[in-house]
């Protein structure tokens, strides 16, 4: 099942404040995916053209070393937001089976707050790491430290929007736990 075809994504039914949750998680989806492809292709570009001109040259152009302290804390991010936003996080899922339909939606929206809180917290503080590493900079490439630190900001709100957004899609689910199953393939 796809992406688009999934009944998470779809915005043309239900409640507005579900279509516009469902939007939201659109765009924290395809962002995280864009951060993580662009993260993993740029370093991987990068060293590779470090090692060419290593191989040709017997020099190396320096800065491509700094690439993954840049991007790898972004790749990192950008997987857990995604793992966040689609609920394929490892998750107990024991007490899912004793409790009833309005149980579990009271418990996972009370989840889904905490976490928000919690994350969106986190991301607060962060901006104050960012502050703390912008006049460390890498001597190669000149770009601060706050550049890979910004990754924080970014996992941390996302995974509080990604909380918020799946808090909404709990409330109005005809079944909580049906959200986020994952694909038959990659059942157990």
């Amino acid at each position: 099942m796809g992406l688009a075809s999934s009944p998470l994504y779809d915005v043309k039914a239900g409640p507005p404040a579900l279509r516009v949750s469902n939007i939201v998680g659109f765009f924290v989806d395809y962002a995280a995916i864009v951060i993580s492809v662009g993260s993993i292709v740029a370093i991987f570009l990068a060293l590779m053209a470090e090692v060419i001109v290593r191989y040709f040259t017997s020099a190396g152009l320096g800065w491509p070393n700094e690439v993954p302290n840049l991007l790898f804390p972004w790749l990192v991010m950008g997987g857990i937001v995604l793992g966040a936003q689609r609920g394929t996080h490892i998750a107990a899922e024991a007490i899912r089976g004793f409790l009833s339909t309005e149980h579990l939606r009271k418990l996972l929206m009370l989840l889904h707050v905490v976490v928000a809180v919690a994350f969106a917290y986190l991301a607060y503080l962060s901006l104050q790491v960012i502050a703390i590493t912008k006049a460390q900079v890498f001597p190669m490439t000149g770009l601060g430290q706050a550049w890979a630190y910004s990754a924080l900001l970014f996992g941390f709100g996302g995974i509080a929007l990604a909380s918020l957004v799946n808090t909404v899609r709990v409330a109005f689910a005809q079944d909580p736990q049906s959200l986020n199953q994952s694909d038959p393939e990659h059942a157990p």
